[in-house]
């Protein structure tokens, strides 16, 4: 079953007659296309139609028309909300569904007001059904860890007292990218009292001896967004700084042994959490354990305190707990697991035990 047949099988379960796509995510789930400009229905009939203008249509046509998609480009103008106004009223459209999740206020109410039908909201219909991924997800995201690991190894030599944060933040994006990513961003790249800041951004700041480094990064390929996190120390570890790492790596193994199909995302997060908690440093664990990843870098289910739900089969993950000390230092260590069929995997191949640089 290709994805516009589970697509439209998702429509007819919900009693819809067509599903509207306008989010560039949802339209590059649906179609396999990426950075789409239009938008997509979905007929119940398993019929799909694709409206986009002259920059897409040939590419758009090579690649979708073989999945059934009919591509179509609008008389001289841009898609517009009136540009379905007549196909939705030939079709017998009654009730079209839409992404109420990721479509604004005013493009809900220009399409309300334009169409011949009722609107209905999808929620999170879309979203449970990219969460099981399939062999072909997993593979790019496996291709696209292995050009980040592989990027990351070459660049390691280059991490030691006085290189600076910014300039190997950037060469490590255009090792990525050198590595068949497609356009990888710039990675968190943070060291010495920076660390702990979780989402912090690289700065024209030196690296110096003592400092730990940690680098949360990603390559994409096909639009899919690997995700790791590795801390280094540079020169030198204190002991605070060796128990820290420790705490951390014992955490995220009890994080990656509760992780199991069924499991309640906050039951996996306390796996981990309970560990940091124990040796006293909960109060500095602040985030969830994790997320899924995709086409989108957080998605749906997540592990962390407040998700109760669960994890479907085929569910990937990240796992990746901390323990930041405000004006010292952080820790964090990450991740990505899937549920494969044969057996839990991770996708993470890179060294995690504690190494000292420079």
């Amino acid at each position: 079953m290709n994805r516009l047949q589970k697509i439209a099988q998702l429509v007819r379960s919900m009693d819809l007659d067509a599903l509207l796509l306008t989010h560039e995510e949802n339209m590059q789930y649906a179609t396999l296309f990426p950075h789409l400009e239009g938008m997509v229905l979905v007929l119940r009939s398993g019929e799909g139609v694709c409206f986009t203008d002259s920059r897409y249509i040939e590419n758009a046509t090579l690649v979708m028309a073989p999945q059934g998609y009919r591509v179509i480009e609008p008389a001289g103008s841009y898609p517009t909300v009136g540009t379905i106004r007549d196909f939705v009223a030939e079709a017998g459209i009654r009730t079209l569904g839409y992404e109420d999740e990721k479509m604004t206020v005013a493009q809900f109410e220009a399409y309300r007001a334009a169409l011949p039908c009722e609107m209905a909201p999808l929620g999170g219909a879309l979203s449970r059904l990219r969460q099981v991924k399939e062999d072909r997800e997993i593979e790019w995201l496996r291709r696209a860890q292995a050009i980040a690991e592989k990027a990351l190894s070459d660049l390691l030599p280059d991490i030691r007292p006085g290189a600076y944060e910014d300039e190997l933040a950037a060469k490590l994006t255009y090792l990525m990218n050198l590595g068949g990513s497609e356009g990888a961003g710039l990675p968190i790249f943070v060291s010495g009292k920076k660390s702990s800041m979780p989402h912090g951004r690289p700065s024209h700041k030196a690296i110096e001896p003592g400092d730990f480094v940690t680098i949360d990064m990603g390559a994409v390929v096909n639009g899919y967004m690997s995700d790791m996190t590795r801390t280094f120390a540079v020169g030198h570890a204190t002991d605070e700084m060796r128990a820290v790492y420790a705490t951390v790596l014992e955490a995220q193994a009890a994080g990656l042994a509760a992780f199991a199909e069924g499991m309640r995302g906050c039951d996996v997060d306390k796996a981990a959490r309970d560990v940091i908690e124990a040796a006293g440093y909960g109060a500095y664990f602040g985030h969830g354990l994790g997320h899924s990843l995709g086409l989108n870098i957080h998605e749906d289910p997540r592990a962390s305190r407040t998700y109760t739900g669960t994890f479907p089969a085929r569910s990937i993950v990240t796992i990746e707990p901390g323990i930041y000390l405000p004006g010292r230092f952080g820790v964090r260590i990450e991740d990505m697991v899937w549920l494969a069929p044969d057996g839990k995997e991770n996708l993470t191949h890179f060294p995690k035990e504690l190494t000292v640089l420079g």
